[in-house]
């Protein structure tokens, strides 16, 4: 999925009950949080990566760009991003020594939601199909 930029500003993301809004907040659950800068970026990565594993290399060129960072700045950015989630920490799925990948079907704003791409909890395998009272229909 791509991001869809409309003047500076990013639309939603959508995934399980919870909406990623371009202005840095997380809603949903019972939840309004402000995010901070860098674990809003984080989120909005692997939101957009499709269920693919998104590197740990990429997330950090791609959310600090100025340069030399530690890679456990990444870590505790995750680390907060589950605290966030809650019950659905799991959602952010470790792929040990490479990175991080998504697990939870996303949609962004308008988009239909009877075409969605499903990314297998246990296996990473992502698989698009229609979506029938929340199973997918594999096609």
């Amino acid at each position: 999925m791509a991001v869809v930029s409309d003047g500076g500003t990013t639309t939603p993301l959508f995934f399980a009950c919870w909406a990623l809004h371009g202005d840095g907040r997380l809603t949903g659950a019972g939840a309004d949080v402000q995010l901070p800068p860098k674990e809003w970026q984080v989120l909005r990565l692997l939101l957009v990566s499709g269920g693919v594993l998104m590197t740990k290399d990429r997330l950090l060129e791609q959310a600090w760009p100025q340069g030399e960072v530690a890679e456990e700045s990444l870590t505790r950015c995750i680390y907060s991003l589950r605290k966030y989630l809650g019950a659905d920490k799991g959602f952010i799925k470790t792929i040990y020594g490479r990175g991080y990948r998504f697990t939870c079907p996303v949609r962004g704003a308008g988009q239909a939601l009877d075409r969605m791409e499903h990314v297998c909890s246990s296996c990473g395998q992502v698989s698009h199909g229609s979506v029938m009272h929340g199973l997918v229909k594999h096609g």
